[in-house]
C-alpha cells in the first residue's frame, strides 16, 4: 500500500466521474510503494465503495480507457492464490505517465531472480491483499471515502420527527366545538399552543362549571393563556343571551307609534 498513490488518485483531474473516482481511490489503497500490483478482487472493492461487482469492473475499465491505470504483473496475484478462477486482475497505477520504468534494481528487485521475490514490483509478501478469501490487512482505511448506508439519513429523519399534538382532539366534554376551537386558535396566535398535559388541566377545570363555553369565550376574547371558571358567574351566557335579545328586539307598540322609523 501507498500513501503517495492515494494523495496521487485523490488530486487527479483525468476523471472526473465521482464513482470513478471512488474506485481509484480504493484500488490505489491496494498498490504497492511505487503504484503497482494492485490486485484487489471486485468483491473487495464493491465492499469498499458500497456498489456493486458490476459496477466496479465497468468503472475498472473505464479507469483503464482513460489511461490512469493499465493490467500489471498477473503471476504475483498467483504467487499468493492457487486456483487460477479466483485470481483477480493486477493493476499498476499510472501516475507518471510517459516516463520510463525505473531499473528493476533500483526497485529492490534482483535482477538474477526469477519468478517474484519479496519486493519484486512493489510487492510485499508479508501483506495478503486482493482476494476474497484473504483477509483484509489495510491499516489506511480511515482514508478511504466514507460511504454513508443506504436509507440512514431516512431513518434518522425518522427519528427525529414526533408526530405532533392536536389539541382539538383533546376539547373537553361539555364544551362546544366552536368554542374550544376559538381557544385553541387565539393560544396558537399567541404563539403558546396548548399542550396535552394543559389540555387535561383545562378539561379539568371545566368539568363541574355550568358555563364551560362562556369560560371558554371570556379567555379567548380576552387573550388569556389559561381559563378562569371563578370569572364567569352561573348562568353568565343564558344572561348574555338574553341582554342581547332584548337589545336587538323592538316592543310593538313603539313600531307601530314610529312606522317611519328603523330601529
Amino acid at each position: 500500500m501507498s500513501i503517495q498513490s492515494m494523495v496521487w488518485a485523490l488530486e487527479q483531474q483525468v476523471i472526473k466521474d465521482s464513482t470513478c473516482r471512488h474506485v481509484l481511490l480504493c484500488l490505489a489503497n491496494y498498490a504497492g510503494s511505487d503504484g503497482r500490483g494492485a490486485f484487489p478482487s471486485a468483491l473487495t472493492l464493491a465492499n469498499d465503495t458500497g456498489l456493486s461487482e458490476r459496477t466496479v469492473r465497468y468503472k475498472l475499465d473505464a479507469l483503464e480507457a482513460a489511461g490512469l491505470i493499465k493490467r500489471g504483473n498477473q503471476s504475483i496475484a498467483a504467487a499468493y492464490i492457487d486456483r487460477h478462477d479466483r485470481r483477480p486482475v493486477v493493476y499498476d497505477l499510472i501516475e507518471k505517465r510517459g516516463a520510463p520504468d525505473a531499473p528493476r534494481s533500483e526497485r529492490g528487485a534482483n535482477e538474477n531472480a526469477t519468478g517474484c521475490s519479496s519486493e519484486q514490483n512493489g510487492v510485499q509478501m508479508k501483506t495478503e491483499r486482493g482476494a476474497a478469501a484473504a483477509p483484509n490487512t489495510s491499516s489506511i482505511r480511515h482514508l478511504s471515502v466514507n460511504k454513508p448506508k443506504e436509507g440512514a439519513g431516512k431513518s434518522a429523519g425518522s427519528r427525529g420527527k414526533s408526530s405532533k399534538f392536536d389539541p382539538l382532539a383533546a376539547k373537553p366534554t361539555n364544551a362546544s366545538d366552536q368554542a374550544w376551537a376559538d381557544f385553541c386558535e387565539m393560544r396558537k396566535a399567541k404563539r403558546a399552543p396548548l399542550t396535552l398535559r394543559a389540555c387535561e388541566l383545562i378539561a379539568k377545570k371545566l368539568a363541574n362549571h355550568p358555563e364551560p363555553d362562556a369560560v371558554l369565550d371570556k379567555s379567548t376574547t380576552s387573550s388569556w393563556s389559561d381559563i378562569y371558571p371563578e370569572s364567569v358567574l352561573p348562568g353568565a351566557g343564558a344572561k348574555a343571551g338574553n341582554q342581547q335579545s332584548a337589545v336587538l328586539s323592538v316592543p310593538t307598540h313603539t313600531q307601530e307609534m314610529y312606522p317611519n322609523d328603523r330601529f
